[in-house]
């Protein structure tokens, strides 16, 4: 298969007006599209951007109809959520090698790893954290670079 993993941060840029990186993220999707390359993301992917969305509705930065607008457009985003068998045990691992809090983005870089492929996130704070050690974890500004 030919993929990428996109984590939730480089997709709600997609989605939610006023984002930063949001030309870079458009860009690297539409590149994927035209050169067919699968989108994915591990389970945890559609709770995590549906999260987002609320939290923001919770927060009153985005009003009830734009969420409704950015679930409708999250919707037809063709991502294919996809796990393995060694997921959450890698993810474990690479969580606990880089000291991180949480396994959330450890998850897209363990399927990355496993699938072959790279990983593409908005997250600074977890590329810095990761990147030396993990070549195929790569930063959305860097996209067209």
């Amino acid at each position: 298969m030919n993929a990428l993993c996109v984590d939730a941060s480089v997709v709600l840029k997609l989605v939610l007006k006023g984002e930063s990186y949001r030309i870079r993220a458009r860009q690297l999707v539409r590149d994927c599209l035209i050169g067919n390359i699968t989108l994915i993301a591990p389970p945890l992917f559609e709770c995590e951007t549906d999260s987002v969305i609320q939290k923001r509705v919770w927060e009153g930065r985005v009003s009830l109809d734009n969420a409704t607008m950015a679930y409708a457009a999250l919707d037809k985003i063709p991502i294919c959520v996809m796990t393995h068998a060694n997921l959450r045990q890698r993810a474990r691992e690479i969580a606990a090698q880089f000291h991180l809090r949480t396994v959330y983005d450890a998850t897209y870089a363990a399927l990355a790893e496993l699938v072959g492929c790279e990983y593409w996130t908005a997250d600074k704070v977890f590329y810095d954290a990761v990147a030396s050690a993990l070549p195929f974890v790569k930063y959305l500004p860097d996209y067209g670079e």
